[in-house]
């Protein structure tokens, strides 16, 4: 019984601003910041109102962990919801599609069905479509 494959495995990385990576980082920074969390670096954001968060600590370490969590909890709160949103956006989008992604010649409004090269403003200037 072999351990290990004669070959590595290699994971696929989701393509960039696809909806399976905005995923991947919304997740990323989700499980960074619990375990900025979990490592008690909450207490070290009373620098912020001028104390340290620890007695065995000085302020310039405290004044470092403080921002570290501040960060990654703005990072939680602000970026990953948005991370979140347009994945599902993109997501939506792909799974309903469009026509003009499924026909490009549908993309072109129905007036201008009859009246092929001209453009939308009337006044004659021949356009490629393409």
């Amino acid at each position: 019984m072999r351990f290990f494959s004669p070959k590595p495995v290699r994971r696929r990385r989701p393509e960039f601003l696809s909806s399976k990576y905005l995923l991947s980082c919304a997740t990323g920074l989700s499980v960074l910041f619990v375990a900025v969390h979990l490592a008690g670096l909450r207490e070290f954001t009373s620098v912020l109102n001028g104390t340290t968060g620890s007695t065995e600590m000085n302020w310039e370490s405290a004044a470092i962990l403080g921002a570290v969590y501040v960060g990654f909890y703005l990072g939680f709160v602000l970026v990953v919801p948005v991370l979140l949103l347009a994945a599902a956006i993109l997501e939506a989008g792909r799974k309903l599609g469009t026509r003009a992604a499924l026909d490009p010649a549908a993309a072109r409004s129905p007036a201008m069905a009859g009246v092929e090269g001209r453009d939308n403003f009337g006044g004659g200037q021949e356009t490629k479509f393409l």
